[in-house]
C-alpha cells in the first residue's frame, strides 16, 4: 500500500467552521475565534470553565492534510493565552491522533505551528481538528481562551484523495490484524482460520506464525528455543537489543588532587580522542569570569594547568559561555565568543575576537579581532561550534549577539569559517524559520552524512525541535521520530554528542521545563540515545551505583574510540525558588553508555523460554519441573543480577506454594509468545494493542 506519489502541491488556507465546543462564557461564543480582531476585548473564545477536558473541535469544507496551524492574540499580553496546548486531527470527530503538544508566548505576535503532516510515511487526512487547552499563563483558575485561529494545508482532492484510501487500507488492515489476534489468544482456531482465509490478510511475518504453531500449539519449547536462536543470528531482534543501553557513571579518581579545576559553569570542553587528552578553558565561577586552562590525561588521570590566565599568554582574555572545537589532526584548538553582563558592556566597543591554539607549539594567535567586519558573527555567547575536519571548516550556529542596548534581543544565524582561507560565509540569517536561531542548544556535525544535527534550546521559551540540515544543499528538515515512541523533554543546556560509527545520538539532559507550570524549572539527569539506523529516541537505564546531582551549564565531551564521557562541573540543578546563584560544581566524572553483549542478550531470551516451559511443566509434573529448573533453568540464571535472582527464587517458591493456582498450558505459552515479541521490530509483529484496549468497561 501507498499513498499519494506525485507533486506534493502548495499549502494554502483551509476553510472550517466551529463544529463541537465543550464550554463557553457568556458572549465569549467559540465563533469569534474565526475573526482576528486583536484589539476587540470580546474577540475570542473563552471557555466557560478551567475544568479538564476543554476543547473546541473544528470542521474543515472538505478533508485536507494539515500542516500548520496559526494563533493570532490580544494586541497586549493576557492571563488567558495559552501557555500550553495540544492539537489532534482525524477523519472523525472521536478517536483523533495527537498532532502536536505546544506553547503560545504571552505576546501580541501571532505564532504558527508545524503539525505532523505524515504516519507510517503517508500523508495524514483529517476532517476535523481538536484544540485542547492545557494551562494558561496566568493562574490555575483562569479559564482558557482563544483569540484567533487560522489552519494551513492541502485539500487538493488529487492530493488527498490516494491519502484517505491509503488511511483506509490501512485500518481496514489494522482492525482485522486485532480480530485475529484476538481470536488466536483465546484459542478460537476455526474463527482465526475463516477470518484469515476470507480477508487475505497475515498478522505477522511467517516466521512467527512459525513461532506460535510450536510454542502454543505444539508446546515444543526446545524447538522455540532454537528458533528464537536462529532469529536473533539472522538479525531480526537488532532494532530491540541495539536499543537496550544502561549508564555506569564513574567519579574520576585523581592521581593529583592538588592540581585541578576549580569550581565553574559556563565552560567549555573538547576531547583529542587519540591522545587521550580533554582540555577545559575558562568559564564562570559564581563572581568572575576564568582565564584557566586546562589539560586532563585519561591515561595519568592528571590534570595540568597549562596556563592560569591565558590572556598573559597572548591568549583569549577571561570569559565564559563561550564555544571551542579541537581539530585532531593539525592539533589546534579554535575559541570563539563570550558573556558579558550588561554593566560591563554599556561603554565598550564589542567586537568578536577568534583565536588559535597550537597544542603542540603551545601558542596562542589571534585569528580575528572582529570576526564580524570579514563576514563573521558578531560577538555572541551561548551559541554551538563544530569542526568539518575533512573540510577544514568551523559551522557555528545560534547564540546571543551582545549589544550595548539592554534590551536588545538579536540572535546570531548559521556561519561557516574556511580554516585553510581565513574567509566566512552566512548560510543562514538568525530569523530563518526553518532553522530558528537560539540560546543553550545541542549542535553536532555528521561528517559521513555532511549534516548538523540541532536539537532543544531557548528562544523566548524551551525548544523542543529536532532538526538535521545538509550544509552541502543547506535543506532543513525534522529528524524522523515516531510520535508514540517517549522523546525527551523540551529543555535548555542539553548536552549531546554523536558517534558516527555506531549512528547514535547521546544526549544529557538539562534544565527542562514543564509546560503546564510556569514555575518548575528543574534540572533532570536523564540519559537519551537516538538512533539514526531506527529513527528512534531509547531514554538508558542507569545501572544502580553512585551518580552526579542534576546540573545545568555543564559540559560533555565524548572519547568516541574508547566510549567514554566525560563531564565536568556545572551549576547545581535545583527548582527556580531554591537556586544559589554563586553555587558552582569542580566534579568530574566518566560515564559509560553500554549495550548488553550478544551472548548476554541470548542468555536471556534463553532463560525466558525456559523459565515459561518449567511453569508448564509444574502443572502436571512438579518433581521433574524441579529437575529441569536445576538442570536447566539455573545455569542461564545471571545471579549477580537482583532482580534475576529473586525472580528464580520465585520460581522455586511457587512449586510448593499452598495457594498455588493451576494454570491452563496454552494460557502459559501464550503469554510467552506475547514476551518474545517485544523483541521483534513491529513490521514482523501482530499488533502490539489487543482489541479489548478498545472497548470501554461496563
Amino acid at each position: 500500500m501507498v499513498g499519494y506519489t506525485g507533486v506534493v502541491p502548495p499549502n494554502k488556507k483551509l476553510n472550517f467552521t466551529i463544529h463541537k465546543w465543550s464550554s463557553y462564557s457568556g458572549e465569549y461564543h467559540p465563533n469569534k475565534i474565526l475573526s482576528d480582531n486583536p484589539f476587540e476585548q470580546q474577540s475570542r473564545w473563552q471557555s466557560g470553565s478551567n475544568f479538564p477536558p476543554q476543547f473546541i473541535i473544528l470542521k474543515l469544507e472538505k478533508p485536507a492534510v494539515v500542516r500548520t496551524i496559526t494563533f493570532g492574540k490580544f494586541h497586549k499580553t493576557h492571563v488567558c493565552n495559552l501557555r500550553c496546548f495540544k492539537v489532534y486531527g482525524g477523519m472523525h470527530d472521536e478517536g483523533m491522533i495527537e498532532l502536536c503538544e505546544k506553547g503560545l508566548k504571552n505576546d501580541s505576535k501571532p505564532e504558527t505551528f508545524e503539525l505532523q503532516d505524515k504516519f507510517h510515511g503517508s500523508y495524514f487526512p483529517s476532517q476535523y481538528i481538536k484544540i485542547v487547552p492545557v494551562a494558561t499563563w496566568g493562574p490555575t483558575a483562569f479559564n482558557y481562551s482563544i483569540w484567533y485561529v487560522a489552519l494551513g494545508g492541502i485539500d487538493d482532492s488529487n492530493f488527498v484523495n490516494p491519502c484517505m484510501q491509503f488511511f483506509e487500507q490501512c485500518r481496514e488492515e489494522r482492525t482485522i490484524k486485532l480480530c485475529l489476534k484476538h481470536l488466536r489468544q483465546h484459542n478460537y482456531s476455526e474463527a482465526f482460520q475463516s477470518l484469515q482465509k476470507r480477508s487475505k490478510v497475515q498478522l505477522e511475518h511467517p516466521m512467527l506464525s512459525q513461532l506460535h504453531h510450536l510454542l502454543v500449539e505444539c508446546g515444543d519449547y526446545d524447538a522455540v528455543e532454537h528458533l528464537v536462536d536462529s532469529a536473533f543470528n539472522q538479525g531480526y531482534m537488532e532494532e530491540y537489543t541495539s536499543r537496550q543501553y544502561t549508564a555506569t557513571w564513574e567519579q574520576v579518581n585523581l592521581a593529583d588532587t592538588s592540581s585541578r579545576p576549580g569550581t565553574r559553569g559556563g565552560h567549555p570542553m573538547c576531547i583529542d580522542e587519540a591522545a587521550g587528552l580533554v582540555y577545559l578553558f575558562g568559564g564562570w565561577d559564581g563572581k568572575q569570569d576564568l582565564a584557566d586552562f586546562w589539560e586532563f590525561s585519561s591515561e595519568s588521570n592528571k590534570w595540568r594547568m597549562i596556563s592560569q590566565d591565558t590572556e598573559l599568554n597572548n591568549g583569549p582574555c577571561r570569559r565564559s559561555c563561550h564555544k571551542m572545537v579541537l581539530d585532531s589532526t593539525h592539533k589546534l584548538i579554535y575559541v570563539l565568543g563570550r558573556y558579558l553582563e550588561s554593566r560591563a558592556r554599556e561603554h565598550l566597543v564589542l567586537k568578536s575576537d577568534f583565536y588559535c591554539y597550537d597544542i603542540q607549539c603551545e601558542e596562542w594567535s589571534l585569528l580575528s579581532s572582529d570576526t564580524a567586519s570579514e563576514g563573521g558573527p558578531e560577538l555572541i555567547y551561548d551559541h554551538q561550534m563544530v569542526l568539518d575536519s575533512d573540510a577544514q571548516c568551523i559551522y557555528i550556529f545560534g547564540g546571543k549577539v551582545l549589544s550595548n542596548r539592554k534590551d536588545s534581543e538579536t540572535y546570531s544565524g548559521l556561519y561557516r569559517y574556511h580554516i585553510p582561507s581565513n574567509t566566512w560565509t552566512q548560510l543562514k540569517n538568525g530569523n530563518d524559520p526553518m532553522l530558528r536561531s537560539r540560546i543553550g542548544h545541542s549542535m553536532l556535525y555528521h561528517g559521513g552524512r555532511k549534516q548538523l544535527f540541532v536539537f532543544a534550546g531557548q528562544r523566548e521559551t524551551f525548544l523542543d525541535d529536532f532538526l538535521v540540515c545538509d550544509v552541502e544543499v543547506g535543506s532543513v528538515d525534522n529528524v524522523p521520530c515516531n510520535n508514540e515512541d517517549p522523546v525527551p523533554e523540551s529543555g535548555y543546556t542539553m548536552r549531546a554528542t554523536i558517534d558516527t560509527k555506531l549512528e547514535e545520538i547521546h544526549m544529557l539532559s538539562g534544565l527542562s521545563k514543564d509546560h503546564r507550570n510556569k514555575n518548575e524549572v528543574d534540572a533532570r539527569t536523564t540519559i537519551w540515545v537516538y538512533s539514526l539506523k531506527w529513527n528512534k529516541w531509547s531514554r538508558v537505564q542507569k545501572v544502580k551505583s553512585e551518580e552526579p546531582c542534576p546540573r545545568f551549564a555543564h559540559m560533555l565531551v565524548y572519547d568516541s574510540v574508547n566510549k567514554i564521557h566525560y563531564m565536568f562541573g556545572g551549576n547545581p540543578g535545583t527548582s527556580t525558588s531554591g537556586t544559589d546563584n554563586m553555587n558552582r560544581l569542580d566534579d568530574f566524572w566518566r560515564l559509560r553508555i553500554e549495550r548488553p553483549a550478544n551472548l548476554d542478550m541470548k542468555r536471556r531470551l534463553r532463560y525466558l523460554v525456559r523459565q515459561y516451559k518449567f511453569k508448564d511443566m509444574s502443572m502436571v509434573d512438579p518433581v521433574g519441573a524441579l529437575i529441569f529448573l536445576q538442570n536447566h533453568v539455573e545455569p542461564v540464571v545471571n545471579h549477580s543480577s537482583d532482580a534475576e535472582e529473586e525472580e528464580f527464587q520465585c520460581l522455586i517458591k511457587g512449586v510448593f506454594h499452598a495457594d498455588r493456582i493451576k494454570m491452563d498450558p496454552f494460557a502459559i505459552r501464550t503469554w510467552l509468545f506475547d514476551d518474545l515479541m517485544v523483541y521483534f521490530p513491529d513490521h514482523m509483529a501482530q499488533p502490539r494493542e489487543n482489541l479489548t484496549d478498545f472497548v470501554p468497561p461496563i
